[in-house]
């Protein structure tokens, strides 16, 4: 009975990393191109479905991945100062970031009905990795 479990929470992870993936394949191959190779229809706005998916994605993500955010910003401060300062002062950090990660990711998901703006950039906890320090805005900011 454990295997099972085990078999269907990696099965479920798989493809939430392939649909995640999927999803920032789109965005980033429209931002890829100059304004003038586009289609010149208007663009067409999102739907509340998909909406309400890519938050609950976005939830989910932040939720269950924010560890990541630890060893970000221990190497993050470590590279802006020193390594003794990096390891302390950048978990620290690390440790914030996390809780105030997996917080916004839950609050996604309890209100994933209701489409938002993103609370926390950058939106996954592993785009731009090492490049962006994490920030967080208004909550609740109808899209």
């Amino acid at each position: 009975m454990k295997f099972n479990k085990t078999l269907l929470l990696t099965l479920l992870g798989s493809i939430f990393l392939c649909f995640s993936s999927l999803s920032l394949a789109e965005v980033q191959s429209t931002e890829a191109y100059p304004a003038q190779t586009y289609p010149t229809k208007a663009p067409q706005k999102a739907s509340y479905g998909r909406k309400i998916g890519q938050k609950a994605l976005w939830g989910l993500s932040n939720a269950t991945l924010s560890f990541f955010e630890i060893p970000k910003n221990m190497i993050m401060v470590t590279n802006k100062s020193n390594l003794l300062y990096g390891l302390t002062a950048g978990l620290g950090l690390g440790l914030l970031n996390t809780a105030g990660r997996t917080l916004v990711g839950i609050n996604d998901l309890v209100f994933f009905l209701l489409p938002t703006k993103p609370v926390v950039y950058p939106i996954h906890p592993w785009q731009d990795y090492l490049e962006v320090e994490t920030n967080y805005e208004d909550i609740f900011i109808l899209d």
